[in-house]
């Protein structure tokens, strides 16, 4: 049973260069954490208010756990420039009978639309790749052995351009400018030796950056002598969600709204949540906030870690090797031998998904594919019914007041004004308006969001058993680099402090 996502990555490469510390595990005498933060779209019409609201958010939690010292630099769209480069959408501010009417006879596509400047302080300048490499030329040249540098990109991404190169993806950047993962890696390697790196990225197509822990991005050439992890929405080849124009914070659902409310313990409204200390130490590490956004975001994101990025080149499923693991094994199986974290995730998604049995494994699998093979072979989709019922509202209505054939004319504008309230109130009462908002609501969590899921679990399953099968191959030296790589994903934002 191959998985996609396993299929480019069956061989192993020889050369490799071991991690000189395991990042995070250790305490260095006078190490500093330096955080970098890339928000913001390509330009106003792709500058979303949720982009300047995870940066907020970002810097709230951090702020609620004090880490944050004096390395703090934003970049974030045009910077402290004067203008409306913020895309701002609040349905609320447009009064219910404009919705209503918008809804039922017109279109509801940027209603309540405005522009406005962003409102993030002390922004050290714009994202435009030359700002970038600046602060790595400036900023990151004063840093030391042993210091920590947290990037944090929210912004939107794209393919790599490059078909040879799939994953050379990019981050979007002010003025419809960006930076492919390859020239990402050239900055990091531009930082003084034994400088650790964690990055948290939430771009579309951010798991393409997955690839910054080898040299020059490059696995054939080895794991990078600087260490890296990584945390990233989705794969690299897939859109990740969250981009919106809404200011209505709870209706965010993006892999950085999870991952910051775990490491914090308070979500975007500011209530505590219980905190995923899986493992029971007292502490929520980076491990730990990536396995409860897996569980908990109900978003069309398939997130990626380094270790999983590694595991995906070094090691393999092989039917004809008797000591390795297949990738149908039984789920009691797989389950002994997770991580916490890992262990979290294949129970949390069992009861979400209900999936049940020894055999889960291969059940959810086997989903996946007939999902897809359903989707390829239907030649019309159905309108969904909510769409049924509000054509027929539509019509009761017209048959009402005819004039609304046209929203212009002057009865549809009284009805939009000085008689806005007999407007609502006959849409409201119509004794399908309230089974039309039920099915709408339900249309919101698709089938996308359900199916996605299941590739979180098959994808952890198989971390877990790629993890046992590279012990098993013997290779000292990717034992050590990825267990290296483990140890830092298990690492936390304040255990620099508490050591």
């Amino acid at each position: 049973l191959p998985r996609p996502w396993l299929l480019p990555q069956m061989s192993r490469s020889s050369c490799w260069l071991v991690p000189a510390l395991l990042l995070g595990c250790c305490s260095v005498v006078g190490a500093e954490d330096f955080f970098l933060t890339i928000g913001g779209g390509y330009s106003p019409s792709g500058n979303q208010a949720s982009l300047e609201n995870n940066v907020l958010f970002a810097q709230r939690a951090l702020g609620e756990q004090g880490v944050l010292g004096q390395h703090n630099d934003i970049f974030f769209s045009d910077g402290d420039a004067v203008g409306k480069d913020l895309q701002v959408m609040d349905p609320s501010s447009v009064p219910k009978a404009n919705r209503l009417m918008a809804e039922f006879f017109g279109s509801g596509n940027d209603l309540g639309l405005s522009y406005r400047n962003h409102h993030i302080p002390n922004v050290k300048g714009s994202t435009e790749p030359d700002n970038i490499r600046k602060w790595f030329r400036g900023v990151g040249q004063t840093m030391k052995s042993g210091d920590r540098l947290y990037v944090y990109v929210t912004a939107h991404g794209s393919r790599s351009s490059d078909r040879q190169s799939p994953y050379d993806t990019t981050i979007a950047t002010w003025n419809n400018s960006a930076i492919r993962m390859t020239e990402f890696v050239e900055m990091l390697d531009g930082l003084p030796q034994g400088v650790d790196v964690v990055a948290i990225m939430v771009q579309c197509h951010a798991g393409g950056f997955a690839r910054f822990i080898f040299e020059e991005g490059d696995p054939d050439k080895g794991l990078s002598d600087q260490n890296r992890i990584g945390f990233f929405a989705t794969v690299h080849d897939r859109p990740a969600s969250g981009c919106t124009p809404e200011v209505d914070e709870a209706s965010y659902v993006e892999y950085s709204t999870y991952f910051w409310a775990a490491l914090s313990g308070r979500n975007r409204s500011g209530r505590l949540i219980e905190r995923p200390d899986y493992n029971g130490d007292g502490v929520v590490s980076f491990d730990e906030a990536h396995a409860y956004t897996v569980i908990t975001a109900d978003t069309i994101d398939l997130p990626v870690m380094s270790s999983g990025e590694f595991l995906s080149i070094h090691s393999f499923f092989d039917e004809d090797d008797p000591k390795l693991l297949r990738n149908d094994e039984s789920y009691a199986l797989i389950l002994g031998l997770a991580t916490h974290s890992q262990r979290a995730i294949l129970e949390g998604l069992s009861e979400q998904l209900e999936l049940t049995g020894d055999q889960r494994i291969t059940e959810a699998w086997k989903t996946t594919q007939s999902d897809q093979n359903r989707g390829s072979t239907r030649r019309r989709r159905r309108s969904p019914p909510e769409e049924g019922l509000r054509r027929r509202i539509t019509r009761d209505l017209e048959r009402k007041w005819p004039e609304l054939a046209n929203v212009l004319n002057p009865v549809s504008i009284e009805l939009l004004t000085s008689r806005q309230d007999e407007f609502v109130e006959a849409i409201e009462d119509h004794p399908d308006y309230t089974r039309y908002r039920e099915l709408l609501d339900e249309s919101e969590t698709d089938q996308a969001k359900t199916k996605v899921k299941y590739e979180r679990f098959v994808r952890i399953a198989d971390n877990v058993a790629l993890a046992e099968n590279l012990r098993r191959l013997g290779d000292e030296k990717l034992i050590s680099q990825f267990n290296a790589i483990v140890a830092a994903e298990n690492g936390s934002l304040k255990q620099r402090t508490e050591e």
